[in-house]
């Protein structure tokens, strides 16, 4: 569950025609496209519709890149241009200053998605900053986050798949062995899957994400 009291810096992210969450009225992440690897295949569709969208929000556009599983492609060289466009496309319509990528990557493609992160800041303008969500179990592994161009980490710790228990007690009971890009700056939540609520107070930003597109009860 969302903490009663949210610290300023929580974010909702908008993946659907969602209202926006009271709290997050100020600032929020709203899906500006997405776009679809299979095999050889690129496709790319429109994000969210937020209803409601206060006036004067701090909007984060964010570029949801997603891997088919049953025709994952062998590398993300295909994408790159597609990808690059979203995110330009993003850097023209932030009203927060932020653009965001999230993106899934698969072990075989991590050079590819270091190198295509590289050409993504490359891109953006100077004054424009980007972030990045990562998969829990990247913050166990340095060759994806070291060095890594972008200007905030978030990692999911959430839907963490069949490694969910042990990553779930590292990230509460262990933080100190994940990398340091995981342990305080930023990190996304998921509503349907709390942590106790110090460990949510450790990270400067929050991110929370909800199954229901936040038209559940609070």
């Amino acid at each position: 569950m969302l903490p009663a009291a949210p610290p300023p810096e929580a974010i909702a992210w908008l993946w659907k025609e969602a209202p926006v969450p009271a709290w997050s009225r100020g600032r929020v992440a709203v899906v500006d496209r997405h776009v679809w690897l299979a095999g050889d295949k690129v496709l790319v569709r429109p994000g969210a519709r937020p209803r409601r969208l206060p006036e004067g929000a701090a909007v984060i556009p964010v570029v949801h890149v997603e891997i088919d599983p049953l025709r994952p492609p062998a590398g993300l060289v295909q994408a790159q241009a597609v990808v690059l466009d979203a995110m330009q496309a993003a850097a023209r319509a932030t009203t927060s200053g932020w653009v965001q990528l999230d993106l899934e990557a698969r072990p075989s493609q991590r050079a590819d998605y270091r190198a295509l992160v590289q050409r993504i800041r490359a891109s953006l303008p100077p004054q424009v900053k980007l972030s990045v969500t990562a998969l829990a179990w990247w913050c166990r592994s340095p060759a994806w986050l070291d060095g890594l161009p972008a200007d905030e980490v978030v990692p999911m710790f959430f839907r963490m798949g069949r490694d969910n228990a042990p990553l779930r007690a590292i990230v509460a009971q262990r933080p100190a062995t994940l990398h340091p890009l995981c342990r305080s700056g930023s990190a996304g939540f998921s509503r349907q899957e709390p942590f106790a609520p110090e460990v949510a107070a450790r990270y400067r930003r929050t991110y929370w994400f909800d199954e229901t597109g936040w038209k559940g009860p609070p």
